[in-house]
This record gives C-alpha cells, sequence and structure tokens, in this order.
C-alpha cells in the first residue's frame, strides 16, 4: 500500500501490463511514470528513481476488519469465477513469466515471506514458520524488529523499541500477545492494559511475497526464523 501522490500532486494509477523482474509494472495517469509494485521505485519516465511513501497495510479476514472498524467503506468490485493464476500459485515450479526461478536457495522459491525494509536494510521470515510460531523476532539492519502472525493469511511487523527499551512479546495458548505485565493489540500495535497501558509500538511496512520475488529485489536480505 503505498501514498498516491507523486511529485506534490495526488494522482491515481493503474496496471501497465509490463513486468519487471517478474513484478507487475503500475503508471501514475499524471506523468506516465512506470513503477515497480514491489519496491515502489519509478523505473521509466519523469519520476525515474523516485519513491513512493509505504504505508503499514494488513491482510485479515473480512470478519475481524469489520469488528476493528465497523464503519468502514468497502471498495466494491465484481465477484469473479476462481483466478486465472490458480494453477500458478499451485505450482512450486512457476515462479514469473520468465521462468528464471529463485536466485537464493536459502528457501525454496515460491514459499511466502513477510519481508521488511527499516533504514536501508531489509530482512524477510518464512510465513510458514511465523504461523507456527506465533512471534518471531530479529533485526533489520539496527531496528529490532518483530513479526507476528494475525488471521490467516495476515502477519504484521513493529519496531520493538518502546522508550529507551526492548519490548519482548508472546503469543499466550489462547492465541492472544502479551508483553510482561501488559496486554498489546497486534492490529493497532497498542498495548491495552498494564503498566505499558496507551502507548504503541510503531508499526512497519511488511509484503506477504514469494521468496524468489522478494530476493529479486532485494538479494542481500537477512532471512530470521527459518531455522532455529
Amino acid at each position: 500500500m503505498y501514498v498516491r501522490t507523486v511529485g506534490g500532486k495526488e494522482t491515481t494509477f493503474g496496471v501497465s501490463g509490463a513486468l519487471w523482474r517478474d513484478a507487475l509494472v503500475m503508471y501514475d495517469r499524471d506523468s506516465g511514470t512506470y513503477w515497480s509494485q514491489v519496491n515502489a521505485t519509478g523505473i521509466s519516465g519523469e519520476h525515474t528513481g523516485d519513491v513512493l511513501t509505504e504505508l503499514p497495510s494488513i491482510v485479515t479476514t473480512w470478519g475481524e476488519w469489520k469488528t476493528l472498524h465497523p464503519e468502514t467503506l468497502v471498495l466494491e468490485k465484481p465477484a469473479l469465477e476462481g483466478s486465472p493464476f490458480d494453477r500458478y500459485f499451485a505450482s512450486a515450479e512457476a515462479m514469473g513469466a520468465s521462468g528464471h526461478g529463485a536466485s537464493d536457495n536459502r528457501l525454496p522459491g515460491k514459499d511466502l515471506v513477510v519481508g521488511v525494509r527499516a533504514g536501508g536494510a531489509t530482512a524477510a521470515v518464512p510465513l510458514k514458520k511465523l504461523r507456527v510460531k506465533g512471534v518471531i523476532t530479529g533485526m533489520v539492519g539496527d531496528t529490532p524488529v518483530v513479526w507476528l502472525s494475525l488471521s490467516d493469511p495476515g502477519a504484521a511487523a513493529y519496531d520493538r523499541r518502546l522508550d529507551n527499551q526492548v519490548i519482548e512479546l508472546q503469543r499466550q495458548a489462547d492465541g492472544s500477545y502479551t508483553a510482561p505485565g501488559s496486554a498489546f493489540d497486534p492490529t493497532t500495535g497498542a498495548f491495552t492494559s498494564g503498566p505499558l497501558a496507551g502507548q504503541s509500538l510503531q508499526r512497519l511496512p511488511a509484503m506477504r511475497v514469494y521468496w524468489y520475488s522478494w530476493t529479486s529485489f532485494h538479494p542481500e536480505t537477512g532471512l530470521v526464523g527459518a531455522t532455529e
């Protein structure tokens, strides 16, 4: 999710039909610049080299979202029968239009990861491992980060620093999240009870993406939580 302001002007975006590094390329209707979906960078046109502002977002269930935001607005689109990409999603070998496959063998190329960019560095966690553990912590450059599992297939990432201390979060047996003595809401980042009540961790933009695609854009990425 990105802010749709380019060069100080509000605009709208469309799908160009092109691919770059086997990922969707979008264009803005004001300048016609082509933008990478994955790293939000202008790759052709007036704003080549510019970067869109990324916003934290949630992949979650409709039921959970309605509970959190009962007055939400909905973008309603025509219902489709299945997806033309079903076979692609189901195939472990199909990796993009070029078929070049994964360049980093630390994970299978079609494994989903949750990637984070912070302070000029990048790191990702395997989504399957996050589902099992609930909480995975690691460093993205100099930033201490915690990845949290949300409603399938969601995830969130937070900067663990709060008032000169690094917060340790745990998932309880009932699926709730806590820090020592305080309850934590993983969808908002707020502590809702205990000594930390009223304070919040900073939500970080996190991208749920195939490993082969993430490493294509971020070949120096860290990989957190893949092994014990």
